[in-house]
């Protein structure tokens, strides 16, 4: 049955992930500017975006530490940077939040960290991640006089639904309470305040280039806008769904379609650059792996050979 469920929702990820790229197609077909704008892009700024991507790997490496630190289970710096390289793979590529499944399922198989566990600590990130995204997404705008509401809501929300699967979780037998602590809560919550700001120049940078200068206030507006279109990433890396999100909200931003649509095409390319990186370092990692195993099992292999030469000497 499970398996029928995830062909089932790949096969719709695919057939939304089709009508999304013609529709795309067809607004670019009646927008020649987002032609021109692209046209425009410098690839010293692919580069700038490029090396963006590659601090905000850093960052996330940081946030997953910190949520594994609820769990009691820190990973050592190199074991997290190839884990946070799977998941950001599986984020782009897989439909939904992939990453986090491949997260679970790689700490519950090595370190016995329990899935409810790790799921819940996540939340608490998603949780922060949402509060600082509202914040910005209105607190930006001409609507700033909503914010205080707008970060009340979406905490109670997230509170709610963090309530709500724990009561859940506690059901299993294997779930770990959580080691709350402020030091480690306070690590996700300036971790993800970096995280943002990144994204911020990220986009920033896309926006600058396609409309030629922009306010800090309407880009900060804009990425609280694009990051909740992770939430219902029901297409690789949100395609189409982030840009959905950017449309609907355009009063709080200022940015017209055109320019939406033309500064994530851009930042779409700078990411499978970015991927492409990554794939690189993680199949360098691979051979690397094996290099030492080897060396590690000729090593042994030469010992006792050397053990067996002095016993028979001996004798």
């Amino acid at each position: 049955m499970l398996r029928l469920d995830n062909k089932l929702r790949s096969l719709i990820s695919l057939l939304l992930l089709l009508i999304i790229l013609g529709l795309f197609g067809y607004f670019i077909h009646g927008h020649p500017e987002v032609l021109n704008s692209l046209k425009r892009t410098s690839p010293w700024v692919i580069a700038l975006l490029v090396l963006c991507y590659g601090v905000m790997l850093m960052v996330f490496m940081t946030v997953y530490n910190a949520t594994l630190e609820l769990c009691a289970k820190p990973l050592k710096a190199f074991e997290n940077m190839l884990l946070s390289i799977y998941s950001t793979l599986a984020n782009f590529f897989l439909p939904g939040q992939s990453g986090i499944g491949i997260r679970t399922g790689y700490l519950k198989r090595k370190y016995k960290v329990p899935i409810s566990s790790y799921l819940l600590a996540t939340l608490v990130y998603y949780a922060i991640y949402s509060v600082i995204s509202a914040g910005f997404l209105f607190g930006a705008s001409h609507y700033w006089y909503l914010t205080l509401p707008a970060v009340m809501v979406v905490g109670l929300i997230s509170y709610g639904v963090i309530l709500l699967a724990k009561g859940r979780f506690e059901k299993s037998r294997s779930f770990v309470q959580l080691k709350l602590n402020r030091k480690t809560l306070l690590t996700i919550f300036l971790a993800t305040f970096v995280q943002f700001i990144i994204q911020a120049i990220i986009y920033g940078i896309e926006l600058k280039e396609v409309t030629g200068g922009v306010s800090p206030l309407r880009i900060l507006s804009y990425t609280g806008a694009a990051d909740f279109s992770l939430f219902v990433a029901l297409t690789p890396g949100a395609i189409g769904f982030r840009e959905a999100f950017l449309a609907l909200t355009t009063k709080l931003h200022g940015f017209s379609d055109s320019q939406i649509v033309a500064a994530n095409i851009i930042d779409r390319g700078a990411f499978l650059i970015f991927l492409g990186g990554l794939f690189i370092i993680m199949v360098a990692s691979h051979a690397r792996n094996r290099i030492i195993g080897a060396n590690k099992a000729k090593s042994k292999t030469q010992t006792i050979s050397e053990l067996e030469t002095k016993s028979e000497s001996t004798n």
